[in-house]
């Protein structure tokens, strides 16, 4: 999910839905709009991001680690408001620091969350194997490019989702343990991180209490942040949670 204004957001469904974007209505909770990005696949979308002019759907899903199509579709948001069907960009890319693709589900090269800073696009990978995330960059305009691998942080579970402030100041990172047939979810805040070096700054981790499979993440006005489940897992329907992140922020 990403932020659209105080009364809706836009999002998108999971890989085989089709490539669109909705825009969903907080206060009437439903769909207002289904947007087709007609010259894009979801092959498994993941994250959406957005800087003041683009928005980009993350095709970075990658289960079994073995895809060599991984994309990021930069979609022009004038077009997305105005138009139901749209053209997107292409970002094609690679991981330095991939070698092996025989597909395993025990990997470090997948990547659920995805943020805009500045001129780049930050990864975050959702390591099956160790547990960690690795903060990859990469450039936001269309080619194809190998991303710069930065730095790694112990996240201690599974990385799903991740967000930026409007003021680009704090980072949230959403995930979740699993243990055995239970989810165990989490945030961790990112914050006071010198010139963009976001995880050498202090954090913080938000642990919750549902049993659900949390999977989208974005922040609104100020210190409100936005997240959702997928709704298969812990017998739950569908909802958008809200929580003010500020007093936890010292």
């Amino acid at each position: 999910m990403i932020f659209r204004n105080d009364t809706s957001l836009f999002a998108h469904n999971d890989g085989g839905q089709g490539a669109r974007i909705f825009e969903v209505n907080l206060e009437e909770k439903k769909i207002n709009r289904n947007i087709k990005i007609y010259n894009a696949a979801n092959v498994d979308w993941e994250d959406l991001a957005q800087d003041d002019e683009y928005i980009y759907a993350a095709d970075s899903g990658n289960f079994l680690g073995q895809r060599d199509d991984l994309k990021i579709y930069k979609i022009s948001k004038n077009e997305l408001e105005t138009q139901d069907s749209v053209a997107a960009e292409i970002i094609e890319f690679d991981y330095p620091d991939q070698e092996i693709f025989t597909p395993t589900e025990i990997h470090n090269f997948e990547c659920e969350a995805v943020i805009s800073f500045e001129n780049e696009l930050f990864l975050f990978s959702k390591n099956h194997l160790d547990l960690q995330t690795k903060w990859y960059s990469l450039p936001k305009n269309a080619g194809s490019y190998s991303a710069n691998l930065i730095q790694k942080f112990e996240s201690d579970g599974l990385i799903t989702g991740a967000a930026i402030s409007e003021d680009k100041n704090v980072i949230s990172l959403l995930g979740y343990h699993k243990n055995g047939g239970e989810f165990e979810p989490f945030i961790w805040l990112l914050y006071d991180f010198p010139d963009g070096k976001i995880f050498d700054g202090k954090s913080k981790k938000l642990d919750f209490t549902f049993n659900a499979q949390f999977e989208s993440i974005c922040f609104g006005k100020n210190r409100n942040l936005y997240f959702s489940h997928e709704s298969e897992t812990g017998n739950l329907p569908q909802f958008i949670y809200q929580i003010d992140v500020e007093p936890f922020l010292n």
